[in-house]
């Protein structure tokens, strides 16, 4: 997610090689087969009864891809975190006008009935903030065993900008079902929605999902799509192999534009009265051959970046991304698509826990971006400027918080609620990100570095990576131990001290 933009104005103010189309297909198809079977799959039936209510039936068939037995199972129920009595709210004091334009609104989500193999189970509702369903199996559950769990749920959604909401004929529809959690240490990772960052942390499933909707509306989602409309709704029918979530956007005031290039499909979906249309297409699709020749093959057949309102500068999902309708500048929505897309490698394809190492997918991202436009000048973007201003911007940001609290903190490897606000979090992830990256380049070459980036995206496609397994992809690549020189960053020991 781009999250940083303006972000050195107000913290002031208050005290980022084109390939040839059959590089991008390959054996794709048979790659996602392979990878699809025997994964957890999800089935959700879902109807948008108004901009604010939908109602949705979701079977899961979980497979226990653990190495322990288990009795049970928790879900993550994201929508729950908008309601009037969350303690933990997605959203700050600072970032609560530009999340709420009409004033503060609210959201949640009712399950109405659990079936664990279709018998009734009773509706547990745990965790830190009551944002986790809790689904007791009554028996056991051996690892590689499947059971199917029958959830029936209503959503209300509030009026806002964020991942989930409506605002101004628009529909956001991130997070939006109970989608289980990571086992990892033996219990489930039930990490609530923080405000700073994107806290999740999921391993990759199959998907079906039907949604009815009023026809008015054009719907971008992840996935393959087909639609029919009757009498005023269009109902659509998509389904997705091997992707780690699922999202959708509705608009009543969008066109979508595509284009093909070998077996994918590239949507972008704006507004109307936009007259950047094809030009927003035209980078989408630039960004992902390059992305695609330069770390492996984008494996799956359509991507779509929508334009909606968004509190942040965007929101990346497998097959689809939101870019923000409020940013103001044709530099600043070219450089936020190169990022969204550059996560459908950082984050979808290679996953990570991005509450606990957020760096592995922003920063990767975020310097993805730079080289991207280093590779494709024709865009008018330096990779020198974008490097510059991340290190001045830095060493400013650095100087103003040691003057005001005496020290600052410059770890890049903190969970996303142990940074002290979404400034210090930006500033440490993305901004220092794309300076270590750049040093690495220095380091070690260009070469290296790609072949680095190549060989943790080829070892870790389709799983769950961390800190160690992208240590051991650039030590293979480039044959030397950079831990130490990782680490410095990571860990805030190494003084970056002027422009070089």
């Amino acid at each position: 997610m781009v999250k940083f933009k303006k972000i050195f104005i107000l913290l002031i103010c208050m005290i980022i090689c084109v390939s040839p189309a059959f590089m991008l297909v390959g054996c794709k198809k048979n790659d996602l087969k392979k990878v699809s079977k025997n994964l957890t799959s999800y089935a959700i039936s879902a109807e948008v009864l108004s901009e604010d209510k939908i109602t949705a039936k979701e079977t899961i068939e979980y497979v226990n891809q653990t190495e322990s037995e288990l009795n049970n199972l928790c879900l993550h129920l994201y929508p729950r975190a908008f309601r009037e009595d969350a303690i933990i709210k997605p959203y700050t004091a600072l970032t609560m006008a530009s999340c709420f334009p009409n004033g503060q609104s609210y959201g949640d989500m009712e399950i109405v009935s659990v079936k664990v193999n279709d018998k009734t189970s009773e509706k547990e509702i745990v965790g830190e903030d009551e944002d986790i369903l809790k689904v007791n199996f009554g028996t056991i559950l051996k690892p590689k065993g499947k059971i199917k769990i029958d959830i029936e749920f209503s959503l209300s959604l509030p009026n806002c900008t964020h991942r989930f909401g409506f605002y101004e004929g628009n529909i956001n529809l991130g997070n939006w079902y109970p989608i289980a959690c990571e086992y990892e240490n033996g219990k489930f990772d039930t990490t609530p929605y923080y405000s700073t960052g994107d806290p999740f942390f999921s391993s990759v499933a199959n998907y079906e999902v039907e949604l009815k909707y009023p026809s008015e509306y054009k719907l971008c989602a992840t996935g393959v799509m087909e639609s029919t409309t009757n009498s005023g709704k269009t109902t659509a029918k998509m389904q997705a192999k091997a992707v780690r979530d699922y999202a959708m956007c509705l608009s009543n005031d969008s066109v979508i534009v595509s284009k093909n290039i070998g077996e994918i499909t590239v949507n972008y979906m704006g507004y109307q009265s936009d007259s950047d249309l094809n030009e927003n297409l035209n980078i989408s699709v630039k960004a992902i051959e390059y992305f695609s020749k330069t770390f492996g093959k984008f494996p799956y057949s359509s991507l779509s970046v929508v334009k909606t309102p968004f509190i942040y500068g965007g929101m990346e999902y497998p097959n689809i991304v939101f870019v923000s309708d409020s940013l103001d500048s044709d530099d600043e929505m070219k450089k936020v698509i190169v990022h969204e897309i550059a996560h459908q490698w950082w984050y979808s394809i290679v996953g990570n826990n991005e509450a606990k190492e957020a760096w592995l997918d922003e920063s990767l991202a975020e310097y993805s971006t730079a080289l991207f436009f280093k590779n494709n000048t024709g865009f008018g973007i330096s990779y020198d400027e974008i490097v510059a201003s991340a290190l001045s911007s830095y060493l400013l940001y650095v100087d103003v918080i040691e003057a005001i609290r005496g020290e600052v903190n410059t770890k890049m490897n903190l969970a996303v609620n142990e940074y002290q606000n979404d400034y210090e979090y930006s500033y440490m992830v993305y901004v220092k990100g794309v300076i270590m990256f750049d040093e690495l380049r220095k380091t070690v070459g260009e070469n290296k570095l790609i072949n680095g980036l190549k060989k943790y995206y080829e070892t870790n496609k389709f799983k769950l990576a961390n800190k160690n397994s992208f240590y051991e992809a650039f030590k293979t690549a480039c044959h030397k131990d950079l831990n130490g020189f990782f680490d410095g960053y990571l860990n805030g020991t190494t003084i970056i001290a002027s422009i070089n």
